[in-house]
């Protein structure tokens, strides 16, 4: 009974620590959202803890800005979804929804994403309809 409890206990304080890693309010502009806007992918990273991809946006300029998108899915639940290793690749055309970054607006939290002129899923129900 006592291993018990200490399991119990042990449980309920990582929970609270999980918890805290995703506290996305203190990193993104929640109300202002960015695209969508196009550009060519540079990198693609399907590692854990979190998916992310860099890509080529043209600014009013006509300078190339390299942009880093974070999807707040592990490859787990992304492959379940059908994304691969090779989902994105260089040179691809990508067009991208995403919140930005509080302190950096050239990284952002995805919110809808096209590879190729295909939109792709990054949530799980948009898998499912």
């Amino acid at each position: 009974m006592k291993n018990l409890l200490l399991v119990s206990v042990c449980c309920m304080g990582l929970a609270t620590v999980v918890k805290a890693h995703h506290g996305g309010g203190s990193y993104w502009t929640a109300d202002r959202l960015v695209g969508p806007v196009s550009g060519t992918a540079t990198d693609f990273s399907f590692n854990f803890p979190h998916v992310s991809f860099a890509l080529d946006i043209t600014d009013e300029q006509g300078n190339a800005v390299n942009h880093t998108m974070s999807i707040r899915w592990t490859p787990t639940v992304l492959r379940k979804m059908g994304w691969r290793r090779d989902t994105i690749g260089p040179g691809d055309k990508l067009t991208v929804t995403f919140v930005p970054h509080k302190l950096d607006p050239t990284v952002g939290s995805l919110r809808s994403l096209e590879v190729n002129d295909a939109p792709l899923a990054i949530e799980p129900l948009e898998a499912q309809q």
